[in-house]
């Protein structure tokens, strides 16, 4: 079957501008969260009597004369005439399903939910300014019925992708269905629960509570662990790797001592849990994940989304739900005592889940949604290619990249024709409504209709202050180019007791991390003083995909304007400064 599958946001130009300044503005006490009405609503920091709430529900998106944005198309073609006396045979064909879906809360949910905290928290001037606007956002599309033909009937985790961070942003998605499947979806629809769903996994992130607790990690247990020992797996799900963080607690491989009361402990737990998966794993992209272990990957995913599964019985990972965990290279040795007595940012996850209805029973009778159409002459056919910003692709548009060229180069059939075409995307035309890029190339001698689906494309990239990165033609037959960064973000983490660096007359820490960017080698530099408290540093780098390299240099300034300094090159996302050259720790 081929599957194809994408999204894309729909973001005004006014959003994209103010995303930056509503996500610094918003920041949330995380664990004051309070259920109000059927809603989740947290209280800004700033403002302790203004609280967000976390959108609730998906559904189907609308036009302008709220009618929904979807289709269903069943197709017919004539097939070559074959040996044999029937009269009657199968023709071809298939279907083409295309919906659209937005993260939306009802208004009546949203005035529910401040009358309600208003009656918790004994005080009228509560307002609810609105809701959470998401740090990250993902999808998992659940179906049985869009399985292959010959696959067994149970319900499978199909697609998982990115989805719009804002509220009211839509996710499209289109398949490519056989002439069984389109059967049985057409079915399928006409049931009151159709069996096609989604489920999002949505990030935010607020500030947690200051506890009295510390952790203090036995390096050589956690490596001896089964979760983690030799000849283990190195990708998990969320849901393992918080099973495997709590068999650490009961072997004692870490040891977490608080003071405070029960009410505080799953808070805590959660923030311990967050820091852990900060130094032992990073994610990855599933698809990204070796052939070998996608496999297992993709039954625990399955196994969440069952009726018995986690989400079935709405318990969360605390991890999210569509992404792999890549074990690091666990190289420190010793034991690392981490305090928790600040307040920092940390991020959860919020379910929501969506199924697309019953359209069949309310528009079944018009074709401006369900229609079975007969496919004639192919020189009369045209090819629409669209182009698809990756959700999380628009912002850098405001703050990393120039600007990316897609170029589409179709050979036809006839040895002579060629069709070249390309698209600009800078800064204003990403602003705009990107639902009409595309690409379109007709019919010129192209007699193999499969082969005229296939054509070439390239993307060139260009960066804000200098470098450029060109990739190499592609052929596919998808009708959708979908443009990701060929970058990602990581967080170094620098980690280390400021209780041994003052031991060791340590006045200051001077990081330096080197990376490289497309030809160009960029730095950045953090300073760690022992004598002042705060939150534990990190240095963001950009990185070329499968680039996880990088150079440090790290400078201890002593007392009596000594120094010591050591340098090296890892991989891992962790620098340990209380090692100090010499120490033996």
């Amino acid at each position: 079957m081929s599957r194809r599958t994408w999204f894309g946001s729909c973001l005004s130009a006014a959003l994209l501008l103010l995303l930056p300044v509503c996500a610094g503005a918003q920041q949330i006490e995380i664990d004051r969260g309070i259920r109000a009405g059927s809603l989740w609503c947290f209280p800004l920091a700033s403002e302790p009597k203004t609280y967000v709430y976390l959108p609730s529900s998906a559904r189907l998106a609308t036009d302008d004369a709220g009618r929904p944005r979807f289709s269903f198309v069943r197709y017919t073609t004539t097939v070559a005439p074959a040996a044999g006396t029937e009269a009657v045979r199968t023709s071809g064909g298939g279907g083409i399903l295309h919906f659209l879906v937005l993260i939306d809360t009802p208004e009546s949910a949203v005035t529910e939910a401040q009358r309600a905290l208003r009656e918790i928290t004994k005080d009228n001037d509560v307002t609810l300014r609105g809701p959470i606007v998401f740090s990250e956002g993902r999808y998992a599309l659940v179906s049985s019925v869009l399985l292959k033909p010959d696959a067994p009937p149970e319900r499978k985790v199909l697609a998982a992708g990115r989805s719009p961070v804002l509220e009211g942003n839509q996710l499209a998605f289109s398949f490519d269905l056989s002439p069984e499947q389109a059967s049985l979806l057409r079915q399928s629809m006409q049931m009151r629960t159709p069996d096609v769903s989604i489920v999002f996994d949505m990030t935010f992130a607020g500030l947690n509570e200051a506890y009295d607790a510390d952790l203090t990690i036995d390096w050589a247990e956690v490596r001896h662990n089964q979760s983690f020992g030799a000849g283990g797996s190195v990708y998990y799900i969320g849901a393992d790797v918080q099973l495997a963080f709590d068999d650490l607690r009961r072997t004692n491989a870490i040891k977490l001592r608080s003071s405070g009361n029960d009410a505080a402990m799953e808070g805590l737990l959660n923030t311990v849990y967050t820091k852990l998966l900060d130094l032992m794993f990073r994610p990855v992209e599933i698809d990204k994940v070796p052939a070998a272990q996608q496999g297992g990957l993709t039954s625990a995913l399955n196994a969440l989304v069952s009726n018995g599964g986690a989400l079935g019985s709405r318990k969360t990972t605390g991890f999210g739900l569509n992404v792999a965990y890549e074990l690091k290279d666990l190289r420190s040795s010793g034991t690392s005592v981490m305090n928790f007595n600040h307040r920092a940012t940390i991020e959860r996850h919020s379910f929501i889940t969506f199924n697309i209805g019953d359209l069949y029973t309310r528009y079944s009778a018009d074709p401006a949604y369900f229609r079975d159409v007969q496919l004639d002459d192919p020189a009369f056919k045209q090819r629409e290619i669209h182009v698809i910003l990756d959700g999380s692709l628009q912002p850098e548009f405001e703050r990393f990249i120039n600007g990316v060229t897609v170029t589409l180069r179709k050979r036809h059939q006839n040895g002579v024709e060629e069709t070249a075409q390309e698209i600009v995307l800078d800064r204003q035309a990403v602003r705009k409504d990107l639902s009409a890029l595309r690409l379109i190339y007709g019919w010129n001698g192209d007699d193999d209709r499969a082969a005229w689906l296939r054509y070439e494309y390239r993307t060139s990239w260009s960066f804000t202050g200098g470098g450029t990165y060109a990739t190499a033609w592609q052929q596919t037959d998808a009708a959708v180019i979908d443009l990701f960064a060929p970058y990602e973000r990581r967080a170094i983490q620098i980690v280390g007791s400021m209780d041994a660096l003052r031991k060791r007359q340590v006045r200051a820490v001077v990081v330096e991390i080197e990376y490289p960017f497309f030809g160009e080698k960029r730095r950045q530099t953090v300073v760690v003083r022992p004598d002042r408290q705060a939150e534990e540093p990190h240095v963001e780098i950009t990185l070329p995909l499968g680039q996880a390299q990088y150079a440090y240099v790290i400078t201890w300034q002593l007392e009596g304007n000594q120094r010591l300094t050591t340098k090296g090159q890892d991989g891992s996302g962790v620098v340990f400064i209380d090692e100090l050259p010499g120490s033996g720790s």
